[in-house]
């Protein structure tokens, strides 16, 4: 087997070990992010905040990576109109609870979804589990299906590895995670046709990335 061929099989078995992982252990994750919100944490409420005030009134907004969905839900009763995007099927039947209807299972390495449709893209914490080599393919389909000056909320973690790690609320599970550096990241959006709005990292579990970028 060729390397170029080895690395590709090795991707997909990563990304298909991460879409099972997640099918299994949906609920588990739904409740463990209820436990956050009950303990008022939001890390991500001042890009959330500053995100919803570039959407038009009843703006069209992909939820990428939309897990339980409920991110989505809460545009939703906010008045947008939401699409939920996933890979894992488990993870959709939690949200379609809430967004039944409104979801889509693709990956976000080709979106179902028309060129310039979408007013904006919430990423949040979900570009980690895509390999590093797919980032620029990731970010080009995100420009395709914004439309001009269509707004990108994009979270992740910063490092410079990719590994597997324990879930550690549900014993003998694992994650694959890719960690990336912001810097190379920032370039990556630039040169995919993004203008960078805002930048900064928050401490937590793990060290987040964070932007808020527009489709130029």
């Amino acid at each position: 087997m060729a390397p170029d061929d080895r690395e590709l099989k090795a991707t997909l078995d990563q990304t298909s070990a991460n879409r099972a992982t997640y099918d299994r252990i949906a609920s588990d994750y739904a409740e463990n992010q209820k436990r956050h919100v009950s303990r008022g944490e939001s890390l991500f409420s001042k890009l959330e905040e500053t995100f919803l005030s570039k959407m038009p009134n009843s703006g069209l907004v992909a939820d990428v990576g939309c897990g339980p969905g409920f991110d989505a839900i809460r545009f939703a009763a906010g008045g947008l109109r939401v699409i939920g995007v996933d890979l894992s099927a488990g993870m959709l039947d939690v949200a379609s609870e809430g967004l039944a209807g409104r979801l889509v299972q693709a990956d976000m390495r080709a979106l179902p979804i028309g060129t310039g449709q979408l007013d904006g893209i919430w990423c949040v914490a979900s570009l980690l589990h895509v390999p590093d080599v797919d980032t620029v393919q990731v970010l080009r389909e995100f420009k395709r299906v914004l439309r001009s000056s269509g707004v990108l909320a994009l979270v992740t973690a910063l490092g410079e590895s990719e590994n597997f790690e324990a879930v550690p609320y549900v014993p003998g599970e694992q994650r694959w995670f890719v960690y990336r550096d912001p810097d190379i990241l920032k370039g990556e959006l630039l040169a995919s046709g993004f203008s960078i709005l805002l930048e900064y990292q928050i401490q937590a579990n793990r060290v987040w990335s964070t932007f808020l970028a527009q489709a130029t």
